[in-house]
């Protein structure tokens, strides 16, 4: 397959920067199921499938190839699978500084041999099926199938929605540009990187436009935002004083809560196809308890949520000894946007503010249809192209 970036007429091949990536994922059908076929007898899905042999079998997968093999949400191996199931393992984090490139050709190899194979059916997963997973699958097509990067993408994102971080990106676009002077032995031009900030958010303090008047940046440069800064992932951070975000395994902890003093507990993906916790799991304690049935998908509407749930975080913050404890599943996206929209709603922050100010302390990624409900948000609660001062509509 030729390159689509390839201009005949002098034989340079442009490649696209990663602003333009950015705007490729960003775009189209924004939807993902557990699990979706992207290529034919080639399944992207998430660690819920991972660790359900009997839907595996459902599908007739026999290779399963885990881009998170050895961390804490992916607990898949040979012995997990059994016989009846190839398994390979690739030990990555989701983390903009991991070296991923370094599995691109072996995870690609094993890939086309087991579709090489009669009846095979490959799934290749990681913890959310997003990232670390979706960058091997796009490699694999790069590497065997002959497609540019960008054609890469917009093949697997006929069926799934796909992000990969910004260190993967870059890692894969390097991978293009290899594979590109490989094929086709022309001249290659890249395009200039812009800069690690956007445009109007390298100043530590609030963004502001010219005449210090503040408008909510696109949706993408939210997006680099979070990627630039360098906060942890443990099982719980504390990222303003005296709130935290953290992930399931944090939640069924109580004594690790109760060492935190946590005296809330705000749950973004409650109910029995989430985290079933509830307040009869916390009945032998004093922890008050707040139930959000979010789904992480970015057709889901969580902006309904953002005001209840702002106010009860403030509510448990009004006690000096309060302390609130919010969580999904893995404390990346459901839990990180309601702790946004109460800075937004009742810290008096700007969404950019916001952001800089949790992922200080924690690595956050709210899925993109809740990164536009809190552009949103923030839109109705500064008017666009007025200076920062509110009018007070709407706030408590």
């Amino acid at each position: 397959m030729e390159s689509m970036m390839n201009n005949p007429q002098d034989d340079i091949t442009v490649f696209p920067c990663l602003k333009d990536l950015v705007k490729v994922l960003y775009g189209g059908k924004r939807f993902g199921n557990r699990v979706d076929e992207v290529w034919p007898n080639l399944f992207i899905g998430d660690m819920s499938v991972a660790n359900d042999r009997y839907s595996l079998w459902k599908l007739g997968i026999t290779h399963v190839v885990n881009a998170a093999h050895g961390r804490m949400y992916c607990q898949g191996s040979h012995d997990f699978y059994g016989s009846s199931v190839d398994y390979y393992g690739v030990p990555a984090d989701d983390s903009p500084s991991f070296d991923l490139s370094r599995y691109f050709f072996p995870s690609a190899d094993y890939i086309q041999d087991a579709l090489n194979t009669t009846g095979a059916r490959v799934f290749v997963h990681c913890a959310v099926g997003v990232s670390r997973s979706a960058s091997l699958v796009l490699a694999y097509l790069m590497i065997h199938h002959r497609y540019t990067l960008l054609e890469a993408i917009n093949k697997v994102k006929e069926h799934r929605w796909i992000f990969p971080n910004t260190g993967f990106l870059k890692q894969l676009r390097a991978l293009d540009v290899k594979l590109r002077k490989t094929n086709t032995g022309g001249v290659v031009k890249e395009e200039v990187e812009y800069p690690d900030m956007p445009r109007g958010l390298g100043c530590p303090a609030s963004p502001e436009g010219a005449g210090g008047r503040y408008e909510t940046p696109p949706a993408s440069e939210l997006q680099r935002l979070m990627w630039t800064k360098t906060g942890s992932c443990n099982h719980l951070d504390e990222v303003q004083p005296r709130i935290y975000i953290g992930d399931m395994y944090a939640a069924k902890d109580k004594r690790t809560l109760q060492a935190h003093h946590i005296t809330h507990v705000l749950n973004a993906a409650d109910g029995k196809f989430n985290v079933n916790t509830g307040p009869s799991f916390y009945r032998d304690t004093s922890i008050t308890y707040h139930g959000v049935e979010a789904f992480d998908m970015p057709s889901f509407n969580l902006s309904p949520f953002f005001y209840s749930a702002a106010n009860f975080i403030k509510n448990a913050l009004s006690s000096p000894t309060g302390k609130v404890f919010v969580h999904c599943a893995m404390g990346l996206s459901r839990s990180s946007t309601l702790v946004l929209a109460y800075l937004v709603i009742h810290e008096n922050m700007t969404l950019v503010d916001a952001i800089k100010a949790v992922s200080a302390n924690r690595n956050i990624s709210p899925n993109n249809g809740f990164l536009e409900q809190l552009r949103e948000l923030d839109k109705q609660l500064h008017y666009q192209g007025s200076s920062r001062s509110r009018n007070g509509n709407g706030r408590t």
